[in-house]
């Protein structure tokens, strides 16, 4: 029973490398689980296989069988072929895709040699280089930018000024130009006045002037006298 080698490597960096030997019967899904054993991922998101020649381009994909997918989708599964089936050059490739709406991890699989078989338990990993990334992104605390303190604002008490509408200020500007109306004040009669100098003080206007009125009643009271 043949054996095929393959040498794996993550496509963004091809120091991290993984030599696998599995057998031609097994299934793409042994395939994958191995892979997810050589690079210590936790082999719980989607994956597939593609197909693929010379210049890496993707061709049938094989995908494994995840939770995510409905019992009515089809396709070909990794649990129902063998590495066999699509073994069709002596150096044929694969490009494997794991967590692609997470991680999108891409390896790339490289046919190296066909092998005899041994009394060792298949799929395996013959040997391996570099450390894999970790899988998933742990920020550290020297990562999270600090925040940025708000800068004090004074407070100012305007606790007595009123609001004024923005387009109500030229009417008052323009009401502070008109000139006050006169208004006539009646004071308070002291007790230390006579009556005539009380009458007198209240019928000034502001500007100490008498109405035209009350110097007519004036005159009257002369000729009346």
């Amino acid at each position: 029973m043949a054996v095929y080698r393959f040498k794996v490597y993550f496509e963004d960096d091809e120091s991290i490398v993984r030599e696998i030997d599995i057998k031609s019967t097994q299934t793409f899904e042994d395939f994958h689980s191995i892979i997810q054993t050589s690079i210590g991922f936790d082999n719980a998101h989607p994956a597939s296989f593609f197909v693929s020649g010379e210049t890496w381009r993707r061709g049938k994909e094989i995908i494994l069988l995840h939770k995510e997918h409905s019992n009515g989708l089809k396709g070909t599964w990794m649990h129902e072929t063998k590495i066999a089936a699509f073994v069709e050059d002596p150096h044929q490739k694969f490009i494997y895709e794991f967590d692609p709406d997470g991680g999108n991890w891409i390896l790339q699989a490289e046919l190296m040699k066909i092998i005899p078989d041994a009394s060792v338990t298949y799929p395996r990993i013959n040997k391996g280089s570099g450390d894999s990334p970790p899988q998933y992104k742990i920020t550290s605390p020297a990562e999270i930018p600090p925040v940025e303190e708000e800068d004090e604002v004074a407070v100012v008490d305007d606790s007595e000024d009123k609001y004024v509408h923005p387009e109500a200020e030229a009417h008052i500007d323009i009401a502070e130009e008109e000139e006050v109306m006169p208004r006539r004040v009646v004071k308070e009669v002291a007790a230390d006045i006579s009556e005539d100098e009380a009458i007198e003080e209240a019928t000034e206007d502001d500007d100490g002037m008498l109405d035209e009125d009350d110097e007519s009643a004036e005159q009257h009271e002369e000729d009346f006298s």
